[in-house]
């Protein structure tokens, strides 16, 4: 499995080191940038989680590919894990360039993609960064902690733990010290995403307590007033982590906004469904390099 270049801290918060992993192609010069962030309900994961398809990508398609880490919930808030978003894509337009050869890479052809939260955060980022990333890949991505899958208490995957509130106690704690990471299990704070579904409580764990906070948070929502670069979605129609219904409206309001969308909804599959060692996506990159 390809091993990053490089491990570059873009931001600093007191003693918090925020850092990014970029995977280089070779020979390169004046390369794409496809940034990508992990899931995990922003409650737990970490930049290591990167597909394999997008590790491979690197050399099969030539581009450059980061992988970030940022702040969790809920020691921090879904806004400012957001501002960790903004300052990465910032750090990765503005000073990049200066942590790699001459002319390796175009920091002005920028695609964002996440998975699940990451799909969150790439889905902000294509409403709220200006400029807007030239494309977005939204993989099973949440769209909005008020939607019926995140209201209502919902069963464990199949063959993830169901913590109890006790057992989590330690990280539902909002004052304890920041982490931008979490190992996978046995790391307690691995059961975090499983226990959230159980409890219907994302927005709270995201300091969202209302309808009026949670309002630049419902993605759909806000497509018509701030528009969305064009996207490609991914989402399987068996997802037990995310409901398909969280992609269903986000794409909905695009096409209702005469936005450019291509959708892949992939019947039978659940979450995950792009981490085998063998899968690959033609479309996918077809339509990253056609807009990128």
């Amino acid at each position: 499995m390809a091993v990053p270049d490089q491990t570059i801290i873009y931001k600093k918060i007191g003693s918090v080191e925020i850092p990014l992993d970029l995977y280089l192609p070779r020979n390169v010069q004046k390369a794409p940038i496809l940034l990508w962030f992990h899931g995990g309900g922003l409650l737990l994961g970490r930049r290591d989680l990167l597909a394999p398809h997008m590790r491979n990508g690197v050399h099969a398609h030539g581009y450059a590919c980061i992988s970030a880490d940022y702040r969790l919930a809920p020691q921090v808030s879904v806004q400012e894990v957001f501002e960790d978003v903004q300052d990465c894509i910032k750090f990765i337009r503005t000073e990049l360039s200066s942590r790699v050869p001459e002319g390796a890479l175009d920091v002005s052809r920028l695609a964002v993609s996440g998975s699940s939260a990451g799909g969150f955060l790439t889905l902000l980022a294509g409403l709220y960064v200006e400029p807007k990333p030239q494309v977005i890949i939204p993989i099973y991505p949440i769209t909005d902690p008020l939607g019926v899958f995140f209201t209502n208490p919902q069963p464990a995957p199949p063959g993830r733990y169901a913590a109890s509130k006790e057992e989590m106690e330690e990280f539902l704690d909002t004052t304890g010290e920041p982490v931008t990471s979490c190992a996978k299990v046995p790391d307690p704070r691995a059961h975090m995403y499983v226990y959230m579904l159980r409890a219907a409580n994302l927005a709270e764990l995201w300091h969202i307590p209302d309808e009026e906070s949670a309002a630049p948070y419902r993605i759909s929502r806000r497509i018509q007033e701030h528009r969305l670069p064009p996207a490609y979605v991914l989402h399987g129609d068996a997802d037990t982590a995310v409901g398909v219904e969280q992609a269903d409206e986000v794409v909905g309001a695009m096409l209702g906004c005469g936005m450019t969308v291509e959708y892949e909804r992939p019947h039978g599959k659940d979450h995950f469904l792009d981490n085998g060692d063998d899968y690959e996506n033609p479309a996918m990159y077809a339509f990253i390099k056609k807009y990128l």
